[in-house]
C-alpha cells in the first residue's frame, strides 16, 4: 500500500533504542450528527470506546475520535454510509506510523506536549494532540517485548515533515 512517505524515506527508520515504521490498514472515520453510538457499534460489531479509548476486536480497532466520531483500522475496503453514520475512507489521508523501543517515549516527548510516562498513559488510550505543531493522534499500544509501543496518526500532507522531525530527534537520543 502506498503512504505519504514513499521515496522519502526507507522504513523502517531504526535507530540504537527506537524504531519507526508505517502500518498499512485500511481506515475509515465513521461519524453522525447525534448520537450515532448504537449505529456504530451494529456497523462494526464492535462496542464504541469511551472518550480517550480504543477498542479492539480481532484485527480490528474502533478509535474514539471525539463526540459521535471514530476512526476505524480494518482490512475491510468495502464500507458504506449506514442508518445516519457516515463512513469516510481515509486510507490514503492518514499516514499510521509505529513508535517501538526503549527510547519511544523520549522520542516522543521532544514534542508532544503530553505526558506519556509509565502510568500516565494506559495501554489502549487515545490522544488527540501535536508534535512540533503538527496535529497527531497517539495511542497506547501493548509492550512489546517489555518495550513501549505508540501509534501516531497524521494527516497525508504532514507526514513527511513530522518524519523529518522524528528521525532528527531520535538521531540525537543516544
Amino acid at each position: 500500500m502506498a503512504n505519504a512517505l514513499n521515496g522519502h524515506f526507507e522504513m523502517p527508520q531504526t535507530f540504537p533504542a527506537v524504531s519507526i515504521d508505517v502500518i498499512a490498514t485500511n481506515m475509515w472515520q465513521l461519524e453522525g450528527c447525534d448520537k450515532v453510538d448504537a449505529q456504530v457499534a451494529h456497523l462494526t460489531g464492535m462496542a464504541v470506546p469511551s472518550q480517550g479509548q480504543v477498542t479492539v476486536q480481532g484485527d480490528e480497532r474502533l478509535v474514539w475520535a471525539g463526540r459521535d466520531r471514530y476512526l476505524l483500522t480494518t482490512q475491510r475496503s468495502d464500507l458504506t454510509d449506514h442508518d445516519g453514520v457516515y463512513a469516510t475512507d481515509q486510507t490514503y489521508g492518514k499516514t499510521q506510523l509505529l513508535i517501538t523501543g526503549e527510547d519511544a517515549r523520549a522520542l516522543l516527548s521532544r514534542g508532544l506536549p503530553l505526558d506519556i510516562d509509565e502510568g500516565q498513559f494506559a495501554i489502549g488510550e487515545v490522544q488527540h494532540s501535536h508534535i512540533n505543531h503538527i496535529g497527531v493522534s497517539v495511542i497506547r499500544n501493548a509492550d512489546v517485548g517489555g518495550q513501549p509501543q505508540f501509534e501516531v496518526w497524521v494527516m497525508r500532507g504532514f507526514a513527511k515533515s513530522l518524519m523529518e522531525f522524528l528521525v532528527h530527534s531520535a538521531q540525537t537520543l543516544r
